[in-house]
């Protein structure tokens, strides 16, 4: 005969013979012939069960291999099936997201054993849009200059992972040479100036995380400047220093010390905002070229007075806007020289394994030098738009 007994501790017994609950179960069913059937339902409705808390036991009807039905328990924000030979997905990692003034193309990475996976503007798996086998999506409607956040998971016989955070902001708005350029990425803003045909930054670019002179700059997905002398007020008035590898933004397996493989053909973005990159040999030529030559080029470039420039600033007129300013370099050794005598900028092309060409202008002259330097010295960057 079932009997079922309560004890003051609210504990509960549902038992074939009169013996008290366990004391660490507030639930005991004991009986020899007959099992506890939890709630049954398919992988959809116990998805759709709001808010599960974690423990929360079901009987998913068709979330075991091949459709099989098994155990399924919440926990961390999970659902678990219980089959050792049959975890739900992990997370898919982020890819590479493609931008532009009112469409975002999110992409995320496939994930090994998801039969599936989903996109959502919320991080709620419920209401999610199917994608199938599919690992893009694109996004219309979207506001210019504007960070959005979407969340995507992966889903299997055996569960659905946790929501992969997907972040990218759509392309600036719509621009006109001359006006300021904001840089999405850290919200500095940038002026321009319409040189010829060509648009440049008329500021040294300053982007990324500052380290000490001392250590070299390293291809860890992170972009990494120097300030002369370490101090962050002097980036934000000469911009940052970046060895050549690191302003190239390892394109193509390059380094200081090798050539990429292969040369790449068309612009090299680098460390450029999008819609901008880092100006070849020809184009620094082709600017040069255009203010009258080498030998007077310079102090059409070069920023007027000696707030920046050491005295005489010779030659300095900026009758191009320009406005280039002597920050100077961080040395091969980790040392800083020369801010205020010297302005150098990287193009994106090497000279050779080892070093890379350099426009360098001075304070004495109104000249501009084409030399090759070592790609681990830290020079300035300029941006010119694609």
């Amino acid at each position: 005969m079932l009997s079922i007994t309560f004890q003051l501790s609210a504990q509960v017994g549902i038992n074939i013979d009169s013996s008290s609950p366990n004391n660490s179960a507030m639930l005991d069913v004991k009986s020899t012939n007959k099992g506890f059937l939890p709630p049954r339902m398919t992988q959809v409705e116990r998805n759709a069960i709001s808010n599960p808390a974690d423990g929360l036991l079901v009987y998913c009807t068709n979330c075991g291999l091949n459709s099989s039905g098994s155990l399924s328990i919440f926990m961390n924000g999970l659902w678990y099936t219980l089959n050792a030979s049959c975890p739900p997905p992990v997370v898919p990692t982020a890819g590479t997201h493609v931008p532009s003034v009112t469409q975002i193309i999110w992409n995320w990475n496939t994930v090994p054993g998801a039969t599936g996976y989903k996109w959502n503007t919320i991080n709620d798996y419920g209401t999610a849009t199917d994608m199938g086998t599919t690992i893009t999506k694109t996004e219309t409607g979207l506001t210019c200059n504007t960070a959005y956040t979407r969340y995507a998971w992966a889903y299997s016989a055996c569960g659905n992972s946790t929501a992969a955070t997907l972040t990218q902001t759509s392309a600036a708005c719509s621009f006109s040479c001359g006006a300021p350029m904001t840089d999405t990425r850290d919200g500095k803003t940038y002026n321009t100036v319409l040189i010829g045909a060509q648009c440049w930054f008329a500021q040294n670019l300053n982007v990324g995380t500052r380290i000490n002179c001392s250590g070299e700059q390293t291809n860890n997905s992170i972009i990494e400047k120097y300030c002369y002398s370490d101090l962050e007020s002097n980036c934000d008035v000469y911009g940052g220093l970046y060895q050549w590898a690191e302003i190239v933004q390892y394109l193509n397996g390059a380094t200081n010390t090798t050539s990429w493989s292969p040369v790449p053909t068309g612009n090299v973005p680098g460390i450029c905002p999008i819609g901008w990159h880092l100006p070849t040999d020809a184009e620094l030529t082709s600017l040069t070229t255009f203010l009258g030559g080498e030998s007077i080029a310079g102090g059409k470039m070069k920023e007027t007075g000696i707030t920046h420039w050491l005295t005489p600033n010779t030659g300095a007129t900026n009758s191009s806007g320009f406005t280039a300013l002597p920050g100077g370099y961080r040395t091969g050794n980790g040392g800083s020289n020369y801010l205020t005598y010297y302005a150098y900028f990287w193009s994106s092309l090497q000279s050779d394994a080892t070093g890379a060409w350099v426009r360098d202008l001075i304070y004495s002259s109104g000249y501009v030098d084409r030399s090759s330097y070592n790609k681990s010295g830290g020079f300035s960057g300029r941006c010119v738009q694609d």
